[in-house]
């Protein structure tokens, strides 16, 4: 699909390009208000009120629990948190609609920095990987069930899982890459998708019935 498409909302995908903006919007923010373009040091991510400081956080400033989502610690590191929430929200949004994808996202971020602090308390982290791989997470839950057609569910699992393996391994092997906040909102949503499978289930049959969502079935 191309990436002009991606990035176009309309009525049943709304707030992924939605939440691509405002990453952006903030990053550009952070250009212009510091230094740094394709890095940004970590003074600038705690001056910035938001990073998820491990004993800035636990002092009593919860609010970076979610606020670091919405940070990024460069160009690359947007750019490619964009591209994979793009990949998975065009399939997941639709399916689960936009109140409780929101949801999902804020959830799986906060849970992904909770679990970030507890890893490594003196650390920082930043990114919406965490919450990107919370929604990876509920789109596994629900390709590990029924709720989609057979031909739909091996189309989508395998390259799934691939790229949560690989993605979960380049995080084991680069320190720089915080793969608790990923592991913990990977976790997070597969809880939470396989708790909303029946609600997520009802909302997919009525949209098929409703012709809003075509599946085909081999």
């Amino acid at each position: 699909m191309p990436i002009l498409q991606l990035l176009t909302p309309t009525r049943y995908y709304l707030l992924t390009p939605l939440l691509v903006y405002i990453n952006t919007g903030i990053f550009l923010i952070m250009v212009l208000t510091g230094p740094g373009f394709l890095t940004f040091d970590m003074n600038h991510w705690a001056n910035f009120l938001g990073a998820n400081v491990g004993f800035l956080t636990l002092d009593g400033q919860w609010w970076r629990l979610i606020t670091s989502v919405f940070i990024h610690g460069g160009l690359l590191h947007l750019l490619f948190n964009s591209l994979v929430l793009l990949n998975v929200g065009m399939y997941l949004e639709p399916v689960v609609g936009r109140w409780l994808y929101s949801l999902l996202y804020v959830f799986a971020g906060i849970f992904a920095s909770l679990t970030s602090v507890w890893w490594h308390p003196n650390g920082a982290s930043v990114g919406a990987s965490g919450a990107i791989f919370g929604l990876y997470g509920v789109f596994l839950a629900l390709l590990t069930s029924n709720i989609f057609p057979p031909d739909v569910r091996k189309a989508f699992l395998k390259g799934t899982l691939v790229f949560v393996l690989i993605n979960l391994g380049i995080g084991y092997m680069i320190p720089m890459i915080d793969n608790a906040a990923h592991i913990g909102g990977l976790i997070s949503g597969i809880v939470m998708g396989f708790m909303l499978l029946p609600l997520i289930r009802s909302r997919l049959q009525r949209l098929i019935r409703e012709g809003r969502i075509r599946m085909h079935q081999t």
